[in-house]
C-alpha cells in the first residue's frame, strides 16, 4: 500500500504499466494480484476487503470495468491536457498520426459504445458528446457517407444512389461516386469498403452503374413500360451478361 500510495503521488493514478517495480518493490504484479482478487471476491458476492477499499480511495480507477489500456492511454491524455499543451479534439489536435492523436481519435469513434463512466472521463478532459462526434466526423469521413448510405439503404434497399441524390441534406450520390473511384483504386480491406459492402454487395458492381439503376427499377417497378422494355432487353442479351448478372435477374424471376 505504501508504494501504490507513492506511485500514485507521484504520477495521479494506479494504472501502473505491468512491469513497473518501484523501489525495488514489484509494484505493477502486486496491483494486478489486487484486482484478480477484486473480481474473485465480487463474483462469490463478497464486499471489497479493507485494503481493496483502500486502493479505491487512493484512485476510484484503480481496477476499472473496462481494459486497463484504456485507462492508461486516459491518463495520458489528461496529462497532456493538464501541461497546458494544445488540446483540440474536434480540431485534430493532437494529430490522429500521433500516439496521443489516435488513441483519442478512437475514443471519439467508440464514444457512443463506451460506459458512461467512461464518457463522463472524457468529458474532463474536454471531450464532450459534441466534441467527440466532431472528431469523429473530421478523423473519419468516410464514416458519414456510411451512416448515410446505411439509412439510404433502409429504406430503398440499395445503393445504386443517383449521381445528384442527397439524403437528409448530404451528397450522397457524389460521395459514392468517389468511393466507387478509391475503392477500384485500393484494396477490398479498405474500411470504406468492407462498410458499403456489408451494406450492398453490388454498390460498386464490376458493370456499369446504369444497369444497376435500371435493374433495381425492374425489381421495385416491373410492370412500368421502361422495366418491362428493359426485361426484355436481357432476355435477349442474356449470354452476354456477367454471371453475377444473371444471378441478379434470378432473383427477380427472369430466366433465359
Amino acid at each position: 500500500m505504501a508504494h501504490a500510495r507513492a506511485w500514485h503521488a507521484e504520477h495521479g493514478h494506479l494504472a501502473a504499466p505491468r512491469d513497473i517495480v518501484h523501489d525495488d518493490y514489484p509494484l505493477s504484479a502486486w496491483l494486478f494480484s489486487q484486482r484478480d482478487r477484486s473480481k474473485q471476491r465480487a463474483r462469490a458476492g463478497m464486499p471489497p476487503s479493507p485494503h481493496l477499499r483502500e486502493l479505491a480511495a487512493i484512485d476510484p480507477w484503480w481496477n476499472p470495468p473496462w481494459d486497463l489500456h484504456w485507462q492508461r492511454n486516459y491518463y495520458r491524455a489528461r496529462d497532456h491536457v493538464q501541461a497546458s499543451r494544445p488540446f483540440d479534439p474536434a480540431g485534430l489536435v493532437p494529430s490522429i498520426g500521433t500516439v496521443l492523436g489516435s488513441w483519442i481519435s478512437r475514443a471519439c469513434l467508440q464514444y457512443d459504445q463506451l460506459h458512461p463512466d467512461q464518457q463522463q472521463l472524457l468529458a474532463l478532459i474536454g471531450v464532450t458528446p459534441e466534441v467527440a462526434h466532431a472528431r469523429f466526423r473530421r478523423a473519419y469521413p468516410w464514416r458519414t457517407a456510411v451512416e448515410h448510405a446505411k439509412g439510404f439503404a433502409e429504406t430503398r434497399g440499395h445503393l445504386a444512389v443517383p449521381h445528384d441524390a442527397l439524403h437528409e441534406g448530404f451528397s450522397l450520390g457524389r460521395c459514392l461516386i468517389k468511393q466507387r473511384y478509391r475503392a477500384n483504386k485500393t484494396s477490398p480491406s479498405f474500411p470504406a469498403v468492407r462498410a458499403l459492402t456489408a451494406i450492398d454487395p453490388w454498390w460498386n458492381p464490376p458493370w456499369g452503374m446504369t444497369w444497376q439503376h435500371a435493374y433495381h427499377h425492374a425489381r421495385t417497378q416491373p410492370h412500368t413500360p421502361a422495366a418491362r422494355r428493359w426485361i426484355q432487353s436481357q432476355r435477349r442479351s442474356w449470354l452476354l451478361l456477367h454471371p453475377d448478372q444473371q444471378q441478379l435477374l434470378t432473383h427477380i424471376g427472369m430466366h433465359p
